[in-house]
């Protein structure tokens, strides 16, 4: 156990953990299971290679929430990652692992102010899909055709609907996250549901297939 490990521990004790219970709670009513705490290394190294993650700096893993998806064969699961070198900085993930999905490298970025101010008078292959999408979202991928064909309208609707969040795939595993941020439990629900939703139409829409 690190410092920091031990320092957690011994806080929890004295003064109790406030985000801990109300992930107890939120696991309670969701039928998640809990455990207080994982080792963020024991990720699969394709989740350990998203950006969210990919640095040699340590990092943490408190409340860790996790179930089985019955429709999908998928663990689900919930969980704050901490960077240990600024304790206060903590991104929650949600990452949905099924053998369904056989997913190149992507990841899916809201735009900054600036880029889509540049993006009013231009527009992308995707504005085919989604004017508003391609207005807010940057793509990139080992393997565009393949987004091409995942990039459904359905698809784009969700994304927008996630708004400021970003979409990761590699592999077996779908991540929703926004970085830095700790998702307020009220939220959680939602940003789950879109998740699954996500996963949905990733496995069984084909329709950019026909075109």
């Amino acid at each position: 156990m690190g410092l920091l490990d031990l320092f957690d521990d011994i806080g929890d004790a004295l003064f109790g953990n406030k985000r801990f219970n109300e992930l107890r709670h939120f696991a309670r009513s969701k039928e998640f299971q809990i455990r207080r705490k994982v080792v963020a290394r024991q990720l699969h190294m394709n989740v350990q290679s998203m950006q969210f993650f990919s640095d040699d700096k340590s990092k943490r893993i408190k409340g860790y929430l996790y179930k089985k998806n019955i429709k999908f064969d998928a663990l689900t699961q919930i969980f704050d990652l901490y960077y240990a070198a600024n304790t206060n900085l903590t991104t929650t993930i949600f990452l949905f692992d099924t053998k369904a999905l056989d997913l190149p490298s992507f990841i899916i970025k809201p735009k900054g102010g600036l880029s889509k101010l540049g993006n009013i008078f231009t527009s992308s292959e995707w504005s085919a899909v989604s004017r508003d999408f391609d207005k807010d979202f940057v793509i990139e991928s080992t393997d565009m055709n393949y987004m091409r064909m995942m990039i459904t309208s359905h698809f784009s609707e969700v994304a927008l609907r996630l708004g400021d969040y970003t979409i990761e795939g590699k592999g077996d595993y779908l991540a929703i996250y926004k970085k830095s941020k700790k998702v307020d439990i009220v939220d959680m629900d939602n940003i789950y549901d879109d998740g699954l939703e996500l996963l949905d139409i990733i496995i069984n829409d084909h329709s950019n297939e026909l075109v």
